[in-house]
């Protein structure tokens, strides 16, 4: 786990909810507190969708090519327009969160390089990344949960790694706290 301080809010929020560079990782839940409280659940509501096939859906993004399923949470993409909708406006909110997970896709894309992918293919663990917005400042938590117990933070810490890459290539610059 790696608690990661951004020192400048302006590029990520708009990384955030403008671009498409957070668009790819899979939406747990997101929090906001302005005068009322939003709170979206990131579980995709699979009885939206029935009676429609594959090919009814517009964005394909939505579902697993490999299950042709659509995946268990939505993506930030999905979500993004919403959450920029209610906190918009002259004032920033007093909280927000944004939890999120990377699919297998997105943990080969950061973890590739880091030589631990392997072992990572291994244990399956779930990456997740937290934005976390309170007291004018923004800071995002990295962490892993794997199933299985182990001494081994090789993973976690190649994750932690990844995640302070992937944010500079971004151009969200950072401090590690």
């Amino acid at each position: 786990m790696n608690l990661i301080k951004v020192t400048d809010i302006r590029i990520t929020m708009s990384m955030l909810l403008l671009k498409d560079a957070f668009d790819a990782f899979l939406l747990e839940e997101a929090e906001v507190l302005t005068y009322a409280k939003l709170l979206i659940n990131g579980r995709r509501n699979k009885n939206w969708y029935a009676g429609e096939t594959l090919s009814d859906i517009q964005d394909k993004d939505i579902t697993d090519s490999i299950m042709g399923n659509y995946t268990d949470l939505i993506r930030w993409k999905e979500a993004k327009n919403v959450f920029f909708g209610y906190i918009k406006g002259k004032k920033t909110p007093d909280l927000f969160k944004v939890s999120l997970k990377a699919d297998s896709t997105m943990a080969e894309m950061l973890l590739k390089g880091s030589g631990f992918y392997g072992k990572y293919l291994q244990e399956k663990p779930e990456l997740h990344l937290q934005l976390r917005y309170e007291n004018n400042g923004l800071c995002i938590v990295t962490g892993i949960y794997n199933s299985n117990f182990s001494m081994d933070k090789s993973v976690g810490n190649a994750w932690d790694e990844a995640v302070v890459n992937w944010l500079h290539q971004n151009g969200i610059a950072t401090v590690n706290m």
